[in-house]
């Protein structure tokens, strides 16, 4: 399945891993490394004139090589990787290394004999990298109309989002609960639930105690054409009486309620605290994330809110009955319907208690997992899922 794009007239967008320190940032403006994905195949693109550009492949085990100038290679990339790992089973082991000081490999250890094609246009050359097996799809796929084989539906894919992570605590309750923590077990058990019971994809942001910058959350839910994007949060506030779930969209024009405006300055707030090491001075970027006119999405993401809110109250209070919004800058996609949800007040007593308890992650997790698969339904249901 895939969204409807005539049906909607939404915005076509891609930002790839363009992101850059700023040290590379000079290095980098004309040709980037990225790494893109859709449902089928692996897409790198590398500058093409550079000699340190190769892509082959090793044997004893099938492995794909991928090398490239260290002054091209953007932060960012190895969280491409660590989706890429998810989405596709036929790819085992995926790691990043130095192979010398000028050179940075990556190597994609893969089950089968990838096929691996290169294009090369504009001083980029763009390298596919397909399992065999759908590589001979595609190749049937591309026969005249009258003997052409019909065309699987694509996936759906919902980006989770564990907020928080690494160096970046997030909120933390009296008893030394910490929100990073009990987030990454919900969005792991909700991964699961989604696959196994819906039959829906599902890949994470992080799934380890790393820390991601905002925007990287938001770019590689972009650069592997996520349907729907989800981050699951268990914030804190002034005030430990405050209790109950939220659930909130993007405002266009600042937030909602005090409440909303009090988290979403807390959120956005990490990555001036801990992201020295990923700033980027790309001002294309910065205008296309906060710029652009996003009311359709912004639409959907309410509607997408209001069947998690909907499910969410069968387990647990909601703070606010209804999806609130607020200018969270991890919800500023142009595109993909996202949210954040807030599963509880880790600084209140009795929510702490209960986001340490796996039966109540369980709860949360299925209340997710029954919204997204909601949403998908009505979407199918109004032929805005094709």
């Amino acid at each position: 399945m895939t969204i409807n794009h005539s049906r909607r007239k939404l915005l076509i967008f891609g930002i790839g891993l363009s992101l850059a320190t700023p040290r590379l940032y000079a290095a980098q403006k004309a040709v980037r490394v990225s790494m893109m994905s859709d449902a089928r195949q692996i897409t790198v693109s590398l500058p093409a004139a550079d000699k340190r550009s190769r892509v082959f492949r090793l044997g004893a085990p099938e492995r794909v090589v991928i090398d490239m100038p260290v002054a091209s290679f953007p932060p960012e990339l190895e969280h491409a990787l660590t989706v890429v790992r998810q989405k596709f089973p036929w790819i085992e082991e995926g790691r990043i290394a130095h192979f010398s000081p000028d050179v940075a490999r990556i190597v994609l250890t893969v089950k089968g004999k990838p096929v691996i094609t290169r294009t090369t246009e504009n001083g980029v050359m763009k390298v596919v990298i397909t399992e065999e097996g759908l590589a001979a799809q595609t190749a049937v796929q591309a026969l005249p109309l009258a003997t052409k084989a019909p065309l699987a539906e694509k996936p759906l894919l919902v980006m989770i989002d564990p907020g928080h992570g690494g160096k970046d605590p997030g909120a933390i309750g009296n008893e030394g609960t910490y929100e990073k923590h009990v987030v990454l077990h919900i969005a792991k058990r909700l991964q699961t639930l989604l696959d196994q019971q819906h039959g829906i994809h599902a890949v994470l942001t992080r799934q380890d105690d790393v820390f991601i910058p905002l925007y990287h959350r938001v770019s590689l839910a972009h650069q592997h054409e996520a349907d729907l994007f989800i981050s699951i949060h268990a914030d804190g506030f002034t005030n430990d009486q405050v209790s109950g779930a939220s659930v909130f969209a993007l405002s266009e024009h600042g937030a909602g309620s005090a409440m909303a405006r009090y988290l979403s300055q807390s959120e956005n707030s990490v990555d001036v605290l801990y992201d020295n090491d990923f700033k980027t001075d790309d001002e294309y970027l910065k205008e296309t994330l906060f710029d652009l006119d996003q009311h359709e999405t912004i639409h959907r993401s309410m509607d997408f809110g209001s069947h998690l809110a909907a499910n969410i109250v069968k387990v647990h209070h909601m703070h606010s009955p209804h999806p609130e919004q607020a200018g969270f800058a991890v919800l500023k996609s142009p595109r993909i319907p996202s949210v954040l949800v807030e599963t509880s007040f880790i600084t209140n007593k009795q929510e702490e208690k209960l986001l340490g308890e796996p039966v109540f992650q369980e709860k949360m997790a299925r209340a997710l997992a029954e919204g997204i698969n909601s949403y998908f339904l009505n979407e199918k249901k109004n032929n805005l899922l094709s």
